[in-house]
C-alpha cells in the first residue's frame, strides 16, 4: 500500500530517542542506517526525486545518488508512479516477504558488518565514497530477498564488490580472467603474516592482486574469493602467492629505510 501522508511515519522522526548510531559510521552513513529499514522508504525517496531535491539522505539515497540516478532516467515523468507500480509488480510476484523480526535482525547485521565492508572495499581500491554506496546497494539487495539468503554475510561481500566495480564502471568480475596469469609460482612466502592491514601497501599492488587480498583479509579462501570474482581457484592461489610476495618486499624495503634513518 502506497502512504499518502508517509512523513507522519518515517524513522527517522523518532533517531532521537533511539539508541546512539555506530560511532564508526561516517554521517551520511549513520543516516542511511535510519533509511533503510524505514516503513515508508520508498515514499520518501520517490518524494526527492520528483521534487529534485538536492542535498540530505532521502530514503536511503544520497544527493549523489539521486543526481546519478536522475542521469540515467531523464523520461520518468513520476517516480511516485513508477515506484508504485514497481511495488505492486513485486507484491504480485513469488518474491518471499520477510517474516517476523526483519526489522531488528536487518539493523542489527547492518549494524555489524557496514563499516568491516566498507574497509574490505577500500582495501580492493574503492574511495570511501564509492565504498559505501556499494555497501549500501548490497543492504537494499539483501532485503529484498532476505528470507531466500542463508549465508548473509558472505552474500553481501559479493553483491557488494560487485556493486562496487558497476559503481566505477571497471571491468564486470567475469571480465577480469585476462588480468591474471596461468603459471603457477612455487610459493616460498608461507612465513608472510596474513595482517597486511596498511592501505598504502596494498594500494601499491597491482589491481588483481589487491582484491585476493582484500578477500584474504575478509575471511575467504580461494575458492569463495574465485567464486565471487568469477575466476579460476588457481589463478586466485596464484595472485594470493605474488601479492604476498610483493607485501613482504614492501616490509623489508621499510625496514630497511628504517634502519639506514637511524643510522
Amino acid at each position: 500500500m502506497w502512504v499518502t501522508d508517509w512523513a507522519d511515519h518515517a524513522a527517522c522522526l523518532s533517531t532521537a530517542s533511539d539508541s546512539d548510531p555506530t560511532p564508526q559510521l561516517s554521517p551520511r552513513a549513520a543516516e542511511k542506517l535510519v533509511c533503510l529499514p524505514c516503513p515508508v522508504r520508498t515514499e520518501c525517496l520517490a518524494t526527492a526525486l520528483d521534487n529534485r531535491v538536492e542535498s540530505g539522505v532521502w530514503g536511503g539515497m544520497s544527493e549523489r545518488e539521486r543526481r546519478a540516478l536522475l542521469r540515467r532516467r531523464p523520461a520518468v515523468a513520476s517516480w511516485a508512479e513508477l515506484l508504485r507500480s514497481a511495488r505492486r509488480e513485486y507484491e504480485r510476484g513469488a518474491g518471499a516477504v520477510p517474516g517476523p523480526g526483519f526489522d531488528a535482525a536487518f539493523e542489527a547485521l547492518f549494524r555489524e558488518r557496514f563499516v568491516p565492508l566498507v574497509g574490505f572495499l577500500i582495501k580492493a581500491g574503492a574511495r570511501r565514497p564509492d565504498a559505501e554506496d556499494a555497501v549500501q546497494c548490497a543492504f537494499i539487495d539483501l532485503a529484498g530477498v532476505w528470507e531466500t539468503v542463508t549465508h548473509r554475510a558472505a552474500w553481501l561481500r559479493t553483491t557488494c564488490y560487485r556493486a562496487w566495480l558497476r559503481l566505477v564502471r571497471r571491468n564486470r568480475a567475469d571480465q577480469l580472467g585476462h588480468l591474471l596469469p596461468e603459471a603457477v609460482a612455487r610459493d616460498a612466502t608461507e612465513d608472510v603474516p596474513g595482517r597486511f592491514l596498511i592501505l598504502e601497501l596494498l594500494w601499491r599492488l597491482p589491481p588483481v592482486q589487491r582484491t585476493v587480498m582484500a578477500f584474504a583479509f575478509d575471511g575467504c579462501g580461494p575458492a569463495e574469493t574465485a567464486a565471487a570474482m568469477g575466476v579460476p581457484a588457481a589463478n586466485v592461489r596464484q595472485n594470493l602467492r605474488r601479492a604476498r610476495a610483493a607485501l613482504a618486499r614492501f616490509l623489508e624495503e621499510n625496514d630497511e629505510e628504517d634502519r639506514e634513518g637511524e643510522e
